[in-house]
């Protein structure tokens, strides 16, 4: 596919997720005004159709479909990309779970190659979906208890991310990171977004954080900051989160304990 050279080209994985299928949402209104290339890798091809009819029509767009550890696949999907948006993860504490470190493994795999084969090759920057519990200065502001309390109810899907996002902040002969670091994931309507690095409140609508990714993919100023956090303008409502909170803490607590004994 042909583009301007004043054409911004992002690689999106996770497009199907909760977060992911909002940025793409955001990313093709923008394209109607703005040159934007979008290359979106996708386990499953008819679910992206699903969330977003009509996209597989759409000319500034390619899908590459493909298991997450299929390099070639990622290598397609991210070749050209000035940009690379990754909202891949595990909500659940799945033991054993390792879907960020092979998203990782193929990326860098794929830049690797991208690198050696490419003439005039350049290495891309990604906004990569981390968690305010990976932030000193976020999690500082909690109750020791409840640090922990959260560590340990997603005890498996925050080793998977400590291990990716190291492996990415470290390959950095191949790529530049800002790293999203929401707090709690809530799933209701909008209510604007916050984008800080000196703090974050206790949640954040999936609305409003791929609202809040979108902005940062289209302005080079985010590209600067190696973190920061995203929240909700209304995102302090104990009393509306915390039943949420405490469900997702108590079966976390469960499982955690069930891969400890069994």
């Amino acid at each position: 596919m042909v583009t301007s050279a004043d054409t911004r080209t992002i690689a999106i994985f996770g497009a199907t997720g909760q977060t992911g299928r909002v940025i793409v949402r955001h990313l093709l209104a923008q394209a109607e005004s703005r040159p934007l290339q979008l290359q979106i890798y996708v386990r499953d091809r008819a679910k992206l159709f699903t969330l977003c009819p009509g996209i597989d029509t759409k000319p500034h767009v390619q899908i590459f479909q493909g298991a997450l550890t299929d390099v070639e696949v990622a290598k397609s999907t991210i070749s050209g990309a000035h940009i690379v948006v990754s909202t891949l993860g595990e909500n659940d504490n799945v033991p054993g779970v390792r879907v960020l470190q092979d998203g990782a493994n193929s990326i860098i795999a794929a830049l690797e190659d991208l690198k050696a084969q490419q003439k005039g090759w350049q290495k891309p920057h990604v906004f990569y979906l981390s968690s305010s519990t990976y932030n000193a200065r976020f999690a500082a502001e909690r109750p020791p208890f409840v640090h922990w309390l959260i560590k340990t109810a997603f005890s498996h899907p925050y080793a998977d991310l400590a291990k990716a996002q190291a492996r990415l902040i470290e390959s950095t002969s191949l790529l530049s990171i800002t790293l999203i670091q929401p707090p709690v994931l809530i799933e209701e309507e909008g209510t604007g977004h916050e984008i800080s690095t000196e703090s974050v409140r206790l949640a954040v609508s999936y609305e409003d954080l791929g609202a809040a990714f979108t902005e940062m993919v289209l302005e080079d100023r985010y590209q600067e900051l190696p973190a920061v956090g995203v929240s909700s303008k209304l995102g302090d409502r104990p009393a509306r989160y915390a039943p949420e909170i405490f469900r997702r803490i108590f079966w976390g607590m469960l499982a955690h304990i069930k891969s400890l004994v069994f």
